[in-house]
C-alpha cells in the first residue's frame, strides 16, 4: 500500500492517492495522513487539507508538517491562526527557516500589511538573488494596492535582470545551463549554442514582467508609455490573451478604437473567457453604432457570469434564452415576463426605458426593482397610468414571484426585445419629468463620490474641496445628495442626505432642484430620467455610457452635458460658464 500511494503521489494521480491514504489512516497514521494532506492540497480541497493537516501536525509536530497547515490556514481564510503558527515555527531556526519566512510574507501581503512583506522579500532576495519567481512576487507585492511602488518595483528588477544579462554575456557570472535536457524547447536551444539561462531570463521579461509593467503604466494613466511598451512586446506574446486583453485596454483608452477592437478579437481567439468578452462588450456600446451595438449587446451578455445566485438563476435566464434561440421575440409574446434587476442602481435606471417595447409584446411585465427602488417605481408607474396607458400591464414587485413564463434581466432587454440603438431615444423611461421649478434663488443639486469607484480603471470621484472652490463664488443655492459623507459640509450648503432613506426619497428631494451636478452615478441618471438640466462630470477617461473619449455622448441620455474634467484653472473657468448658461 505504501508504494501504491507514492506511486500515485509522484505521478500526479491526486484524487487515486487521496482515496487510498483515506483507507489507510487507522493502519499507519502518519504516513497515510501526509499524503492525504498533500492530495487533499492539489485537489484544492482546503477544508479537508485543513482537517488532515492540522490530525497530522498534532502527531507529527515538524516544521514541514506545520508548513501545510500554514498553507491550509491561508486557503481557509484563517490568517490569524496561520500567522500565529509561522511565527512559533520560526523560533526553532531549522532548515525551513526560508520557507517559513516566504509563507509569512505571502501572509502579510494578504493581511495587507504590505511593508512587513516587502521587508521580507529583500531579505530572501539578499540570500537567493537569482530566483525568478521570488523577484516575481516582490515586484507584485503592491501590485492591487499602490500602482507607483508596484512600478518602482518592476523597473527596479527590469534593471536587475538587464545587469545579469550583461554579466552572463561578458562571462563575469558563470552560467547554469542544464546538461541533461528533457525538454525539446531546451535542447534546441542548447543546439543553437544559445545562453539557456539568457533565454529563460528574457523569456521571463517579455512574458511576464514588462507586460505587468505596461498595465502599471496603464493604471497610472501614462497611456502613451503603456502603449509604447505593448507595441513592443506584440511579437513575444502571439499567444498570451491577458497580454492582447490588457493591450486592448490601453488602445481603447488612447481612441484607437478599431485597433482595439482586433486586440480583443485576437484575445478571444486564444481564449474565449467572459472577462474577454465583457470587455469588448463595453468597447463596442461605447462606439455608438449601429452594428458595433448589435454584436456588442450578444458579448455584454457575458456579464452574466459573474452574477450572484442570490439574484439570478441560471435555470430561468437559460430557459429564456433556449426560447429566443428558437422564436426570437416572438417567445415572449403574450407571456408573463419576469424582469429582474441584477446590477446596479444606475443600470436599472438607465435600462428601465427599455420596459416600454417590452410592454407592447408581453401580456405582463413583472418588474422586480432593487428594494431600496421599490417605492419608486411602484409610485411613479401608478402616476403615469393615470394619463397614459405605455406602462399599464406592468406590476412592480417588492419580492421575486414564484409564477412567470420567462425572466429576463433588465440589462439584457435590448437583446432579448431586440432594440435598436436608434431605438432607445424613442422609448419613455418610466419615471415623471420635473415640473420646472420657479425658484427665487437658483437651486444646484450636487453629488461627488461613490465608494463603487475606487479601485477601478476608470476615475469617477472628485474631491469636494476642488467642486466647493467652483460654486462657492456662484450665486446659487447648493444643495448637496452626497452619501457617506468623509467631510463636514459648510453651513453654506444644505446636506439633504440625512433625510433620504430610499430612492423615492431621493426623487422627491430633487423635484425643486434646478441643475444637477453629478459624477457618473445613479443619482445623475435619476435627474436625466426626471429631465433635468444636469451637468456628469467625466474625467478624461470614463465608463462606455458616455460614448467616445474624444466627444462623450449618451445615446441612453442626449440631454446630458457631458464636462471632462481637465487642467484645474481651465476646468473651474469653463464649468462655472456651464453652469451659469444653463441656469440663466
Amino acid at each position: 500500500m505504501f508504494d501504491k500511494i507514492h506511486y500515485y503521489y509522484f505521478n500526479a494521480n491526486y484524487e487515486k492517492c487521496l482515496n487510498l491514504s483515506e483507507q489507510f489512516l487507522k493502519e499507519s497514521p502518519k504516513f497515510a495522513l501526509e499524503f492525504a494532506t498533500l492530495s487533499s492540497y492539489k485537489l484544492s480541497l482546503f477544508q479537508k487539507a485543513l482537517y488532515y493537516a492540522q490530525e497530522l501536525f498534532s502527531l507529527n509536530p515538524t516544521s514541514f508538517n506545520g508548513l501545510m497547515l500554514t498553507k491550509s490556514y491561508i486557503e481557509n481564510l484563517r490568517l490569524d491562526e496561520a500567522l500565529n503558527l509561522l511565527q512559533t515555527l520560526l523560533t526553532r531556526k531549522d532548515d525551513l527557516e526560508d520557507e517559513l519566512k516566504l509563507e509569512l510574507a505571502f501572509i502579510y501581503k494578504l493581511s495587507n500589511k504590505l511593508e512587513e512583506s516587502e521587508q521580507i522579500f529583500k531579505e530572501l532576495l539578499s540570500k537567493d538573488m537569482y530566483n525568478l519567481n521570488l523577484w516575481k512576487n516582490y515586484a507584485e507585492i503592491y501590485f492591487k494596492h499602490d500602482f507607483t511602488k508596484a512600478l518602482n518595483a518592476h523597473e527596479h528588477l527590469c534593471h536587475f535582470m538587464q545587469d545579469l544579462i550583461d554579466k552572463l554575456q561578458k562571462g563575469i557570472i558563470a552560467e547554469q545551463t542544464n546538461l541533461n535536457l528533457v525538454k525539446l524547447e531546451d535542447r534546441l536551444h542548447s543546439k543553437t549554442k544559445e545562453n539557456l539561462t539568457i533565454s529563460k531570463i528574457e523569456d521571463f521579461l517579455t512574458h511576464q514582467i514588462l507586460p505587468q509593467k505596461a498595465y502599471l503604466l496603464f493604471k497610472l494613466f501614462r497611456i502613451s508609455d503603456s502603449l509604447e511598451l505593448f507595441q513592443s512586446l506584440q511579437e513575444a506574446n502571439q499567444h498570451h490573451a491577458q497580454f492582447w486583453q490588457n493591450y486592448a485596454k490601453v488602445l481603447e483608452f488612447n481612441s484607437n478604437y478599431q485597433e482595439a477592437y482586433h486586440a480583443y478579437k485576437k484575445c478571444l481567439s486564444l481564449d474565449s473567457h467572459a472577462t474577454y468578452q465583457f470587455d469588448l462588450a463595453y468597447l463596442l456600446m461605447r462606439m455608438g453604432v449601429d452594428d458595433n451595438f448589435e454584436e456588442g449587446k450578444k458579448y455584454y451578455e457575458s456579464r452574466l457570469f459573474y452574477a450572484h445566485n442570490e439574484t439570478f438563476s441560471t435555470y430561468h435566464y437559460n430557459e429564456s434564452l433556449k426560447a429566443f434561440n428558437k422564436f426570437g421575440v416572438d417567445a415572449f409574446k403574450n407571456k408573463e415576463v419576469l424582469v429582474f434587476c441584477e446590477q446596479g442602481f444606475g443600470d436599472t435606471i438607465m435600462y428601465a426605458r427599455c420596459l416600454e417595447k417590452l410592454c407592447k409584446i408581453a401580456s405582463k411585465v413583472l418588474f422586480a426593482p432593487q428594494s431600496a427602488m421599490y417605492e419608486m417605481f411602484k409610485n411613479q408607474i401608478k402616476f403615469l397610468n393615470q394619463n397614459d396607458d405605455i406602462f399599464k400591464n406592468v406590476k412592480v414587485l417588492k419580492n421575486l414571484p414564484t409564477n412567470f413564463d420567462y425572466d429576463i434581466p433588465i440589462c439584457s432587454l435590448p437583446f432579448f426585445i431586440d432594440i435598436k440603438l436608434d431605438e432607445i431615444l424613442r422609448l419613455k423611461t418610466p419615471i415623471l419629468p420635473q415640473k420646472k421649478p420657479h425658484n427665487q434663488r437658483k437651486k444646484l443639486g450636487i453629488f461627488y463620490a461613490t465608494p463603487n469607484a475606487e479601485n477601478s480603471d476608470l476615475l469617477r470621484n472628485v474631491k469636494f474641496e476642488f467642486l466647493f472652490d467652483v460654486l462657492k463664488d456662484l450665486d446659487y443655492e447648493i444643495i448637496s445628495f452626497q452619501m457617506q459623507l468623509k467631510e463636514e459640509l459648510p453651513k453654506v450648503i444644505e446636506d439633504r442626505s440625512k433625510l433620504i432613506k430610499n430612492w423615492n426619497d431621493t426623487l422627491n428631494y430633487l423635484y425643486d432642484i434646478d441643475c444637477m451636478l453629478s459624477i457618473d452615478s445613479a443619482i445623475a441618471h435619476l435627474s436625466l430620467a426626471m429631465d433635468i438640466p444636469t451637468i456628469v462630470l467625466l474625467h478624461p477617461r470614463f465608463d462606455w455610457r458616455w460614448g467616445k473619449f474624444e466627444n462623450p455622448k449618451s445615446y441612453f441620455w442626449p440631454k446630458a452635458k457631458c464636462f471632462i474634467i481637465k487642467e484645474q484653472e481651465e476646468t473651474k473657468r469653463n464649468l462655472q460658464k456651464l453652469i451659469k448658461d444653463i441656469l440663466n
